[in-house]
């Protein structure tokens, strides 16, 4: 192997084994926490505040009836244009146990299609979750 090869290959090995781990490491871990950006504008309108809650019921409440939160947002977007757009979005926040990740990406696709977005950007972290309950 030449020395330009080595120098290429390397940090792309690098790059695979930073990645591979922190998958191995949210498969390991107890929760993860998913973050679902989801944008409020699709060509020809908006969607509406009873378009959003009714999504919720639909899918996501369905997906995890023991919680999640949502938060609006505004989000700047570049996408497929030569401009970068500012729009209304939604954020999804879910703790959950990290093999819920498959749940998460329905709920993404389903939103990007229902309201014809061109991406809906999900984002998982590792931690630890801990409810503090009772009497204070």
């Amino acid at each position: 192997m030449n020395r330009l090869s080595t120098k290429l290959i390397l940090p792309c090995l690098l790059a695979l084994c930073l990645a591979l781990s922190g998958c191995l490491h949210c498969k390991n871990a107890g929760w993860c926490e998913y973050k679902v950006f989801c944008g409020m504008s699709f060509k020809g309108g908006e969607v509406t505040e009873a378009d959003w809650q009714r999504f919720c019921d639909e899918h996501v409440t369905t997906a995890f009836p023991d919680g999640y939160t949502s938060f609006e947002a505004t989000g700047y977007w570049k996408g497929n244009g030569d401009t970068t757009a500012r729009e209304n979005s939604r954020v999804l926040l879910i703790i959950a146990p990290a093999d819920a990740k498959d749940k998460v990406l329905v709920i993404a696709r389903q939103y990007r299609e229902k309201f014809q977005q061109e991406a809906v950007l999900v984002v998982t972290s590792t931690g630890d979750a801990i409810f503090v309950e009772g009497e204070p």
